[in-house]
């Protein structure tokens, strides 16, 4: 099978290159994948690789109606929920998560050529901000859009559009990196040229290419720059700021109601 669709090849050289950030840029997978297994385990599920394909990708307010929905609570918890995942998720990523291999060398590279480079992310800002400052990669990205940047995140192409208008680049002469079927699918209905780097072989991904990471040489080919095989870069983050600062619109769960598992009789001892 080609690896570049005959009906699509990549502009050469884009407009513009823009990337998700987490299961991206950064490993956040392990993390996220502890924070989700430590809530269902105190609401009396199992968390299984079903719901992890739901999730990932999503945004917090998606997120929130599906653990809703996965853990047997009526929607108007689903706030609460998305709060609940998000301090858990946050206390997992303070012990530091690596960057996806080749990630730090493609984006110098990118940059280096004078590649007009943006981030396009469904993560809150705190959280988009704290992986590119311990990744070092924050001064080669002039564009970062996060969680508070649209009313209509992935799937909705909004994002991409946003990120591809503040550069000056057109849409269908662009490239997007994306590792998740929702971003994905914003960035083909921008009229993007896709790039999928899924962080599991098994996360089937629409993309006009698909690599396991982003130091393969038909990505890096793909995209213009030379190949070349570069180690993963284990980075350690500083400790993030918890609660409502990391995610504005989900601020009503802090220091208002006690978390779900707490008052959750059937999911007693979490500390």
């Amino acid at each position: 099978m080609s690896r570049v669709p005959a009906e699509r090849r990549p502009p050469a050289p884009p407009d513009a290159v823009v990337f998700d950030c987490d299961g991206t840029l950064v490993d956040t997978e392990i993390c996220w994948n502890r924070a989700y297994t430590t809530l269902f385990h105190h609401h009396g599920r199992t968390f299984t690789a079903t719901d992890h394909a739901t999730l990932i990708g999503q945004p917090m307010p998606v997120v929130g109606r599906l653990l809703a929905a996965a853990l047997g609570f009526p929607t108007h918890h689903s706030t609460r929920l998305a709060g609940d995942i998000l301090d858990l998720a946050l206390a997992e990523l303070a012990t530091g998560a690596p960057a996806r291999p080749g990630a730090i060398h493609l984006v110098h590279d990118l940059a280096a050529r004078g590649y007009h480079l943006a981030v396009a992310s469904s993560a809150p800002r705190t959280l988009v901000h704290q992986h590119l400052v311990a990744t070092g990669l924050t001064e080669l990205f002039p564009v970062v859009l996060c969680a508070e940047d649209t009313d209509r995140p992935k799937p909705h192409p909004d994002i991409y559009l946003q990120a591809c208008a503040r550069l000056g680049a057109t849409p269908t002469r662009s490239i997007a990196i994306e590792d998740s079927p929702p971003g994905v699918l914003a960035a083909r209905t921008a009229g993007m040229y896709v790039i999928g780097v899924p962080i599991h072989p098994d996360i089937a991904l629409a993309a006009h290419l698909t690599a396991t990471d982003l130091n393969a040489p038909h990505l890096r080919t793909a995209l213009g720059v030379p190949t070349g095989e570069t180690p993963a870069c284990p980075v350690g983050n500083p400790p993030m700021p918890r609660g409502p600062v990391c995610c504005p619109q989900e601020a009503t769960h802090a220091g208002q109601q006690r978390p779900l598992w707490v008052a959750d009789d059937r999911a007693s001892g979490l500390p």
